[in-house]
């Protein structure tokens, strides 16, 4: 089982519940593991200009098999036009590769 981290953000505009809830049908989803949730501010090219935003990031644990459902269920539900979604593989210890792999299942 290979373990994958991937990132994505969310309008800073949003409340931190709101927030919550947007991640918690990811777990209830069984689409991934567990999540942190970040306040970050963002710089980047949108229409032309340079903006710089308030955002949220958000870091999913998840599996190289839940990866692209999760990177469409992202892609779906997120209010960007074009979300950021992000993804590496990365190393883990046994067991909590396992814990990923049982709670995913």
């Amino acid at each position: 089982m290979t373990v994958v981290k991937m990132v994505t953000t969310l309008p800073g505009a949003w409340k931190e519940f709101e927030v919550g809830e947007w991640a918690h049908t990811h777990i209830e989803n069984l689409l991934t593991a567990c999540i942190q949730i970040e306040r970050i501010r963002s710089m980047y090219r949108w229409d032309g200009e340079v903006t710089s935003d308030e955002e949220w990031r958000l870091t999913f644990t998840t599996t190289s098999e839940k990866a692209p459902n999760l990177a469409r269920s992202i892609e779906k539900t997120s209010p960007y036009d074009v979300p950021q979604v992000i993804w590496n593989v990365v190393n883990a210890s046994e067991g909590y590769s396992s814990w990923i792999e049982e709670v995913t299942e």
